[in-house]
């Protein structure tokens, strides 16, 4: 478990954590607002669904990388 958490704090740097977060705002705005345009509301709750947990979750594995 430690050697996991390290490898994590080795290479999930800030650069790292503003690709993930970028990618959830990509998935939650465009790619959403596409999928609700061509009328695939299943696609697009699912799409706002995966842009909000790329963007909670790059955010929070980042400040726990931060206090580790």
């Amino acid at each position: 478990m430690k050697s996991f958490l390290n490898f994590i704090k080795n290479y999930y740097t800030l650069y790292a954590m503003l690709l993930v977060v970028g990618s959830g705002l990509f998935a939650y705005f465009v790619d959403y607002k596409n999928m609700e345009r061509k009328n695939n509301k299943k696609e697009a709750k699912i799409s706002k669904f995966i842009g909000l947990t790329y963007i909670i979750g790059g955010i929070l594995l980042y400040i726990l990388v931060i206090f580790i």
